[in-house]
């Protein structure tokens, strides 16, 4: 069981690790527009909301950003998926 969390936490910052080396223009330009330095938003990405931050770079590249219903969507599954892990299961282990 301890094995399917430590992927689950994992996977997603390999998967934008392994992104942002093959094609950084995906990952930092949704991050353009930001007042800090361009690889400040990916990077907290990275360690706080990984699959919220894989989420925003494809709604930016696929669905025009988040103004749209589809890359709000997208960018709403993320957090979803990622408060889901980093709760660890919690409301299951209460039962």
């Amino acid at each position: 069981m301890c094995l399917f969390a430590a992927i689950g936490l994992l996977a997603p910052r390999v998967v934008l690790v392994l992104i942002w080396l093959f094609n950084a223009s995906f990952v930092l330009s949704p991050f353009s527009g930001l007042g800090v330095p361009n690889p400040v938003g990916p990077v907290l990405g990275l360690i706080v909301l990984p699959t919220t931050t894989l989420g925003y770079c494809w709604a930016v590249a696929s669905f025009e950003g988040v103004s749209t219903f589809s890359g709000l969507l997208v960018v709403a599954v993320g957090v979803v998926i990622d408060l889901g892990l980093i709760g660890n299961g919690r409301g299951i282990a209460k039962r």
